[in-house]
């Protein structure tokens, strides 16, 4: 059962939770697997409970969209009370069918006009309705060639609302079904009749001359949330082929045209704006406070991570480190339903910091090009289920890391706990667990075995 300590409304969960940990013994906690076998009267067992732990929470200058980067978040969450509010915004420039295009025949009659967005069939948070809006650019610099940091907001014409449209997540086999011919799944965006006709006004000789002349008639399309309202948040695959703007039309002559204005990954801008906000929600009293906190808060970058302290590693006895684990529990939001709606990370990932702001990788990673995760651990593993709620753990084998400590051929440096995605450079998943000083047996831990020389 989850443990949550929140506020003193959840007491009786707490003691029920603590109850149900200790009814375990404590290696299925933390890993049967850690003691060897064998009457070893040397060997020592022994649990760290002094870790120190500190919440973060700071732009990430690593994070960039645009240029060669085709996925990123659309959509807003703004109902998760414990980790706040994301939004995020989605900017996009699509080009010709072809260099001095003109529509066919004559007498050219708009039928409708769509923007379709490539996005990935799945999808955080709600399978709900997502308000999204549509607006004309006005970024004079937006480019193909330039990335974008994901704090910067880029310019659109709010008069210029050519969209508005309340959409679901896209499913596997939502196919679009196109005229008789099947396309594959994409977010849909209706387009305002006044738009349309705008663009059935263009000629081959102005506007649809060339791509750089269309990109000055229209910059690109910005694709805006309800940043008041929203539960779901959408990922955007830009360059799987499915993005572009459709006009359906008809002439004196012919029904069902189309002309297609598609993304393209070699001429089409694209950036995306992702914004966190904490205030009003659990975590915003336990972030960058510089003092150790009960409570440890990830989220996928870019989110908030922890630093960590394990004073006196130093100090123990020499000795041959059988097996070292670090142990990450789960702390349940007490909100039923929620802890499910907002998925657990997969991984988190442990880095040492070699100075201030400079990481490293801690020794047990392995080869970089080719680490020994399956060794290093950081994956989530669901250590318990009653009742229907789970509880995750995270764990990571650290023995040659604190062999080089007792060694002294490291230093005792702080460490970076953060969720890494193994799908997109911004991603949502998150994960609240018991920090250094959170009641026994959800604190963060470090338990070594060794045999003392």
């Amino acid at each position: 059962m989850k443990i949550n300590f929140r506020t003193l409304g959840y007491a009786a969960a707490a003691c029920m939770g603590l109850y149900a940990f200790s009814g375990c013994n404590e290696a299925t906690v933390l890993g049967k697997d850690l003691i060897p076998g064998g009457d070893l009267v040397n060997v020592k067992d022994t649990t760290l409970n002094n870790l120190i732990t500190y919440n973060v929470a700071k732009a990430d200058s690593s994070v960039w969209t645009g240029a060669d980067i085709y996925t990123g978040a659309l959509g807003s969450i703004t109902d998760d009370p414990i980790f706040g509010k994301s939004h995020g915004f989605l900017y996009t420039q699509v080009g010709l069918p072809s260099s001095a295009f003109t529509f066919a025949g004559t007498g050219q009659v708009l039928d409708s006009v769509v923007l379709y967005v490539g996005v990935d069939t799945v999808w955080y948070g709600a399978n709900a309705p997502i308000n999204l809006k549509v607006y004309q650019m006005n970024e004079p610099t937006f480019k193909i060639d330039s990335y974008y940091s994901y704090t910067r907001p880029l310019a659109y014409d709010p008069a210029k609302l050519i969209g508005n449209v309340n959409a679901l997540p896209v499913y596997p086999k939502d196919s679009l079904n196109i005229y008789g011919v099947k396309k594959a799944p994409a977010l849909r965006i209706p387009l305002t009749s006044a738009f349309g006709n705008l663009l059935l006004q263009q000629r081959a000789d102005a506007a649809f001359l060339s791509d750089s002349a269309f990109k000055v008639f229209l910059n690109g399309l910005a694709i805006v949330p309800d940043t008041l309202s929203g539960r779901t948040m959408l990922f955007p695959t830009l360059a799987n082929g499915v993005t572009r703007m459709d006009v359906y039309y008809h002439n004196s002559t012919d029904d069902s045209l189309i002309a297609s204005f598609p993304f393209s990954t070699s001429s089409s801008g694209h950036a995306n704006y992702f914004v966190r906000n904490y205030l009003g929600a659990e975590i915003n009293q336990y972030i960058n406070t510089n003092k150790p906190e009960p409570m440890i808060y990830f989220q996928e970058s870019p989110g908030t991570y922890v630093q960590l302290e394990m004073p006196g590693l130093e100090n123990l006895p020499k000795s041959v480190i059988n097996k070292a684990e670090l142990v990450i529990t789960e702390i349940s939001s007490g909100l039923a339903g929620k802890d499910d709606v907002f998925a657990e990370p997969e991984r988190l990932m442990l880095w040492r910091y070699i100075t201030h702001d400079s990481l490293g990788y801690v020794v047990d990673y392995g080869n970089p090009s080719n680490p020994d995760l399956a060794y290093f651990g950081g994956n989530k593993t669901v250590i318990s289920e009653v009742g229907g709620i789970k509880v995750v753990q995270y764990k990571f084998n650290i023995a040659r890391h604190l062999q080089f400590i007792i060694d002294k051929k490291l230093d005792n440096s702080v460490f970076k706990l953060e969720a890494v995605s193994n799908r997109y450079n911004i991603d949502m998943r998150r994960v609240k667990a018991g920090g250094g000083n959170a009641i026994q047996p959800a604190n963060i831990k470090l338990r070594v075995i060794y045999t003392q020389l």
